[in-house]
């Protein structure tokens, strides 16, 4: 009995370990080009991550029935409750995920304007066109594929606040803060087009290092001041998780911070 007391402690050791490294390989496997995205996120994770916790959570769970086998100290304890803890917090994470995914649209192309969309450069389009899956540049008529509804109904619904940014500035000093606003949110600039009043980014993400393109427009209002337009939109994925909603409000509330 004693030696499968063991076993099991051995077992759940090596569970509080291996669970959650299985989800960080996946996405930095993914980051660093060892798999596709599609393969990290869609196998490792959505389809066989479920698998992967349930095991931990049944190891856990046999680890602390053993515990009481004869315990003469607390880390037999200690070691189920943390193989136990671990798999019941992805669950709860996945689950929270899952949530947010049902209360947000499933789009991932967010402007502040969406009459007047700003529009990528050229360069910017044969960039992503190199990536597998890769969403259409595309704002004007676009749907959702899960609603069919227009995108820009869906964004007005979900984010009533994401709305054209009015700087008392003139263009010139409203780009210079842009640009700074741009370098302080860490976004890999890729263009920087005084004359145009246009700016083009991209920011990366730690995990699974997706790319989500950014293009910025500074015009003069029809007053004193400016008129910043942003658009955010993910290279690949169907919902964005609200993600280009939030770097849009990050980016005004440095611009008008």
């Amino acid at each position: 009995m004693l030696k499968f007391k063991s076993f099991v402690q051995f077992i759940a050791r090596l569970a509080v370990v291996l669970v959650p490294l299985w989800f960080v390989v996946a996405a930095l496997g993914s980051k660093f080009g060892l798999w596709s995205w599609k393969f990290g996120l869609g196998k490792m994770i959505f389809q066989w991550g479920a698998p992967v916790m349930l095991a931990g959570l049944v190891i856990g769970i046999l680890a602390l029935i053993v515990a009481f086998i004869k315990p003469r100290k607390s880390g037999g304890f200690v070691l189920a409750a943390l193989a136990i803890a671990i798999p019941v917090a992805g669950m709860a994470k996945a689950t929270g995920t899952k949530a947010l995914a049902a209360e947000l649209p499933f789009i991932h192309d967010v402007t502040t304007d969406t009459q007047d969309v700003p529009s990528f450069s050229g360069d910017l389009i044969k960039l992503r066109a190199g990536t597998d899956g890769v969403n259409t540049a595309d704002y004007i008529g676009k749907k959702d594929t899960r609603e069919k509804e227009l995108v820009s109904v869906l964004q007005a619904r979900a984010y009533p606040d994401i709305r054209p940014i009015i700087s008392a500035d003139a263009p010139a000093l409203a780009f210079e803060k842009s640009i700074d606003a741009v370098k302080a949110l860490g976004w890999d600039i890729g263009t920087e087009y005084r004359e145009g009043g246009m700016i083009e980014a991209t920011d990366t993400t730690f995990w699974f290092g997706f790319k989500d393109d950014i293009v910025i427009r500074i015009r003069p209002s029809e007053g004193v001041g400016s008129v910043i337009d942003i658009r955010s939109l993910s290279r690949v994925g169907g919902s964005d998780l609200g993600k280009n909603a939030e770097r849009i409000r990050d980016f005004r509330d440095r611009v008008t911070g």
